[in-house]
């Protein structure tokens, strides 16, 4: 395989999960019918939502108060707009509605974000090398607004097996400009790269990224949540 070609491969024939389900298990069925199998150095990007209903985060909404869920959910209310709210949520991150979705779940319901996204991902990437004998990263993605742009795209909430970041600090341009402040979200931007061929209709909550080159990391999505006396959009 040419290094230098990405390809995104969406992982079609998914069935609606569950709790409790064996994601492992559910997706050696899927490669099994599309003629796929991981690869050493494949990303696998995995939608927040399948890993929540794994983990069983659904709520009843009839029989929880959204307004308590949401408080529960955050640490920091930071803007309200009618029924936007803007939240740091207990992982640190700042979303709408501290991530509650009422998307691609039954009506009356809704889904919260995962406990430990991190933890969720290095799990999976354990019993995958176990599994398979491959190396891979993992990529758990959710879909964010941004403050600055119209739109939405897809984000690491969580990640095992990748360096977060690839910092060009201290190195020069091609014109010999010295950079000074220039870090690339790896993660966020492969996350982005999934929803490509994901589609929110199109139910495809799983994509491999392959060919991709990255550096092998046991850091957490923390590395790219920006510390709040950085933040000058607060």
């Amino acid at each position: 395989m040419n290094e230098n070609i990405v390809k995104i491969i969406p992982i079609f024939g998914l069935p609606e999960f569950k709790k409790n389900d064996n994601l492992i298990q559910i997706l050696d069925v899927a490669f099994s019918d599309i003629k796929e199998k991981f690869m050493e150095n494949d990303v696998l990007v995995i939608t927040q939502k399948i890993i929540s209903k794994i983990e069983d985060r659904a709520i009843d909404l009839e029989v929880n108060d959204i307004s308590e869920v949401l408080k529960n959910e955050s640490t920091e209310i930071l803007r309200k707009r009618g029924e936007t709210v803007i939240a740091r949520t207990k992982h640190g991150f700042i979303c709408a509605n501290a991530g509650i979705d009422k998307s691609n779940i039954d009506k009356g319901y809704a889904l919260l974000l995962p406990e430990d996204p991190d933890k969720t991902a290095r799990a999976l990437r354990h019993k995958i090398s176990a599994e398979y004998g491959v190396n891979i990263a993992v990529i758990i993605s959710d879909t964010f607004g941004r403050a600055w742009r119209k739109g939405q795209t897809n984000v690491a909430i969580g990640c095992s097996g990748i360096e977060p970041l690839s910092s060009y600090i201290g190195t020069t341009d091609s014109f010999g400009n010295d950079l000074m402040a220039t870090e690339i979200a790896i993660i966020d931007e492969l996350a982005a790269a999934s929803e490509l061929v994901m589609n929110k209709v199109d139910d495809v909550p799983v994509a491999i990224i392959r060919g991709y080159s990255y550096n092998f990391s046991e850091k957490g999505v923390n590395e790219i949540i920006r510390d709040a006396d950085e933040d000058f959009f607060l």
